[in-house]
């Protein structure tokens, strides 16, 4: 034995590794991001995680002077707007990770194939 790794192989871990790497880079994108979004009125400033958790908060001043109804109604608004962000660029992760796992399911398949097919 030689100690060499066989091309087939090695183009196999090659697409495991691209597998991989697509699902710790859509898990890191979403653990890192951040998404800000403001009330209509621009008094209140959210900022939440790809978990969707708030991370950040700001409310103009003399807003609270408003009163609890009005304050909340816009933090509840800048929430929503926030979250949706999030959703919508999960489901765009999840879209990219998707085609990516696609493709390497078929590059395997197609290599399998060839293996097959060799005498």
């Amino acid at each position: 034995m030689t100690g060499q790794t066989d091309p087939q192989v090695t183009e196999a871990l090659q697409h495991l590794q691209r597998f991989v790497s697509a699902f710790e880079d859509d898990a890191f994108r979403m653990s890192t991001g951040t998404f800000t979004a403001t009330d209509e009125t621009e008094t209140v400033t959210v900022t939440v995680n790809g978990d969707r958790w708030l991370t950040g908060l700001r409310i103009e001043p003399g807003l609270l002077r408003m009163g609890a109804e009005t304050v909340q109604q816009r933090l509840n608004e800048a929430l929503r707007k926030a979250q949706a962000a999030t959703i919508a660029a999960s489901e765009d992760e999840e879209q990219q990770l998707q085609d990516t796992v696609a493709a390497v399911v078929s590059a395997l398949q197609q290599q399998l194939g060839d293996l097959q097919q060799q005498p």
